[in-house]
Order: structure tokens, then sequence, then C-alpha cells
């Protein structure tokens, strides 16, 4: 793949994103396509720690529950707009996220990842045991839809959630975009490569570890908030090893660091969910599989094959001349 085909064929995947749910008026379709989104959107959230920071969290999937039980307990139990729950949502998180965050970030090495882990499982815990504010296993269901203000804002049907969803996610593409090219993102890049050297030469790790894991858990608790309103249900599941599990498969077989790769692995975890619907638990195997096989042959994820193609045919064309 030349750079001079690259820009058009990004033009055309943006434009056949755009149109998706037009294509269809499957209604099974469509809600396969939100969820695309969503997970996408949570998984890129989750790269600005494992891909720019290079630190494992197994703790996200609590980020995402903490957003969907906030804006759920001020809609169904306090009666406040969903809106005001959206943003709410991101902002409990982040406190969260500032708190776990600076206890956890100064540790290094797989012991963040383990208190990550426990604080996931504490929290699931909780939101199993808080009968009187979680429901408790029932969860909390009646969730009224997504309302940005007036009524006629208010999103219902899965097409209106889809590009609802994919403004958030081009949003947060772009600011992850702006990052990759800002000092700060080459802190992050620096922390993630080598964090003794980038202290010897003044950049604060601490502080920029702590600023980027700030602001995935803030993103975490708005995907959270708009899963919500969408699935109308939710319960502490969704804070399970499951997840967890899910968001590290759609970050590294996609392409950790990147942008497209979040988004692609999601498409591939979603796509593979419903295919193998009929193998009940065997999917677990297949993914753990996929997972392997990834990190042992595709270190780079599915986007770097991408990557390699357009340095092939440039080396061809290269020698053609």
């Amino acid at each position: 793949m030349s750079a001079r085909l690259g820009r058009p064929l990004q033009l055309l995947g943006l434009l056949l994103v755009l149109v998706l749910p037009l294509l269809t008026g499957n209604a099974y379709l469509q809600h396969l396509l939100v969820l695309w989104l969503l997970y996408a959107l949570l998984a890129l959230s989750l790269n600005v720690i494992v891909g720019y920071l290079g630190e494992l969290s197994f703790g996200h999937a609590a980020f995402f529950g903490i957003g969907a039980y906030t804006s759920a307990i001020l809609a169904v139990d306090w009666g406040l707009p969903p809106g005001f729950g959206l943003i709410a949502s991101g902002l409990v998180a982040a406190a969260f996220g500032v708190a776990i965050g600076y206890v956890s970030l100064r540790i290094v090495g797989p012991q963040f990842a383990i208190l990550t882990l426990g604080f996931g499982a504490i929290l699931h815990t909780v939101t199993n045991y808080w009968v009187d504010v979680t429901r408790g296993p029932m969860g909390i269901s009646s969730i009224p839809p997504m309302s940005l203000g007036p009524d006629w804002l208010t999103v219902e049907d899965a097409r209106g959630y889809y590009y609802l969803v994919l403004a958030f996610l081009a949003a947060f593409a772009y600011a992850c975009h702006a990052l990759k090219r800002s000092r700060t993102g080459r802190a992050f890049e620096a922390l993630r490569e080598n964090a003794p050297l980038a202290a010897s030469l003044g950049v604060d790790v601490f502080r920029n570890k702590l600023l980027g894991f700030v602001v995935a858990t803030a993103v975490a608790g708005v995907a959270g908030s708009l899963y919500g309103h969408y699935i109308r249900v939710i319960t502490p599941d969704m804070m399970g090893l499951q997840y967890v599990a899910a968001l590290i498969i759609m970050v590294i077989v996609g392409g950790r660091g990147t942008i497209a790769g979040p988004i692609v692995g999601a498409a591939v975890y979603v796509g593979l969910l419903e295919l193998l619907r009929e193998a009940g638990s065997l999917r677990l195997v297949i993914f753990a599989a996929l997972l392997t096989l990834s990190v042992v042959f595709l270190p780079g994820g599915l986007v770097s094959l991408v990557r390699r193609t357009r340095v092939s045919a440039e080396a061809q064309q290269g020698e053609g001349r």
C-alpha cells in the first residue's frame, strides 16, 4: 500500500463508518455496531494506560462500572437529567482514578497490575453487596435513554446511539492524536520506553503517569454512562474479570499504542463474540488462544499488518526505480 493510496483509503474507511447503520435496517446489526463503538471507546481509554504509559491495568472495567452506576443512580433515584449524569460519571470516575492512581502509580512493575486487580475485585464485591444503593446482583433497571437537553435531543434507537457514541469516539481519538504529537505525549512515550532515563532528563514521572491514568479513567466513566443509558440495565457483572479480559484482548490484538488498534480490536471482539455465540464457554478458550497468538506472532497487533504491507510496497517501488 503506497502513501498515495493511504489517504483515499482512510477517507473511504471514514465514509464507511458514517454510513454503516444506514446500510441495514436490521435492528440487531445496528445494536452490534453500537456495542462495537462503546467497546472501542473503552478500549481506547485503556490504551492510554497500556499503550502510552506502558502500564498494565486490570481494574479498568471498574471505572467503566463506576460511570454506569453513577449515571444510573442519578437518573433513576435522584431524577436528574441523563446529560448531567454523563458529566458526573466522568468526574466521579476521574476522582476514583486520582485516589487509586496516587497510591498505585508510585509502585513499579507487576505490583501495579496486582493493585488495580485488587481495586476492581473490591469494587465488584461492594457493588454486589451494597443492595440499598446498587440493588446488588439484581442491578439497576429502567434506566432512561440518554438525553442531552431538550426532548428532541433524546436518543432512543440504536441508530441514534451509534452516531452519539461515534461523536465521543471521534473526539477522543482526535485528542489521542493531538496528545501523541504534543510535549506531554512525548513524555508519555519516554516513560513507556525508559522511565529512569526520562526522569534523568527532567520528566516528572509520577505527575505524567497520574495525568494519563486519570484521563483514561474519566473516559471509561463516560463510556459506562453511555453504555448504561443504552442497555437500560446494569449489573455488577460489568466490573467482572470477563470485561477486564475483553478490554486487554481488544487493545493487544488490535495494536497497543495506536489509535486505530483498539478500534479494530473492538470490532474483532464483537464480531467473534457473535460468531462464536453457539460455542458457549468455549469462547473464552478461543479468545485466550487469540491473545496468545497475537502476543507471540503479532506483537504490534493487527494494525501492524497494514504498516508492514505499506513498508513492503514502498520498498518494492524503490527497487523498481
